[in-house]
């Protein structure tokens, strides 16, 4: 059987404050695979700030159905007095899943799971129909409660890594070595981290902001080297990031032709091993091959 046609389904997760009603304009005539309406870091710290980028994203998704497939909501961590309010309104409106800041290990995604049981209740929306995309690295504490991320958690759909929270935790100057632009130490370590964490769970990795909105060239190479570590998705902080995202971490036609091959190369074999130009193939080139297409629902 030859593979099915490859179709692009994007791999950017926009961040937009939901303070702003005009930047939630924007943000959903836009091609992101996700939106992310912000409720933490990219609103003012008062309640009446909070209350406002509520009602924005309400009166938003009240006027564009269609979007809350791909909305998500980051609330505010579990120790805020605002996540109960945000819990709810990410409920009501009809968001497909939240964003929960500063996750120190699954306890916590235990705990936000149960505060969207009760909201689901309440608001008479299926049970377990709200996703759970945690930031684990935001704190040093979060760092170290990786490993504990070992199986499958009800809800948990991605686990993102960030570097700036990080860097303030740990009382750094900078997270990226400024001679090269590539990261430190110990974010390089929460970046693995991460990643291993999400792929030991079942759950989608994906990359963090790359802050510097202007350098095209810079989010293209980073795109590129941590798309090869195994990231699948990449957050963005502005617009202008998302088509280099979504084209960077697309396989390109090279590989998409070899990965059709495999699988041709694979039609027909009873056994787990195929040839491709005189050398062995074995299952896991065939798994590799099926991701590269899509196949295996990533």
């Amino acid at each position: 059987m030859s593979p099915p046609a490859h179709r692009q389904a994007g791999r950017s997760w926009l961040f937009v404050p939901a303070g702003s009603a005009s930047k939630l304009a924007r943000a959903g005539q836009g091609s992101a695979y996700r939106l992310i309406l912000d409720l933490e870091d990219g609103v003012g710290p008062l309640p009446e700030h909070k209350q406002v980028a509520r009602a924005n994203m309400r009166v938003w998704l009240g006027a564009h159905p269609a979007q809350a497939a791909r909305v998500f909501v980051r609330i505010n961590a579990l120790g805020s007095p605002f996540v109960a309010d945000d819990v709810r309104t990410a409920v009501v409106a009809g968001a497909a899943g939240v964003v929960l800041p500063k996750c120190e290990g699954p306890a916590d995604v235990q705990r936000l799971g149960a505060l969207l049981d009760d909201a689901e209740a309440a608001a008479g929306a299926p049970s377990g129909c709200t996703g759970i995309v945690a930031i684990v690295t935001e704190t040093a504490r979060g760092v170290q409660c990786l490993p504990d991320f070992r199986e499958p958690l009800p809800r948990l759909r991605g686990l993102m890594w960030g570097a700036e929270d990080l860097c303030t935790d740990l009382q750094g100057s900078t997270n990226h070595d400024p001679a090269t632009g590539r990261l430190l130490g110990p974010y390089r370590h929460a970046r693995d981290a991460c990643l291993i964490a999400a792929r030991a769970c079942g759950a989608q990795p994906i990359d963090a902001v790359y802050t510097a909105f202007r350098d095209e060239s810079g989010l293209r190479r980073e795109c590129a080297e941590h798309r090869t570590l195994g990231f699948g998705h990449k957050a963005a902080i502005h617009p202008a990031q998302v088509a280099v995202i979504d084209a960077t971490f697309e396989p390109d036609a090279q590989e998409r032709a070899w990965a059709e091959t495999v699988v041709r190369a694979f039609d027909g074999t009873a056994g787990g091993v195929a040839q491709l130009d005189g050398r062995m193939l074995d299952m896991p080139h065939l798994r590799r091959a099926r991701q590269i297409l899509g196949m295996d629902g990533s």
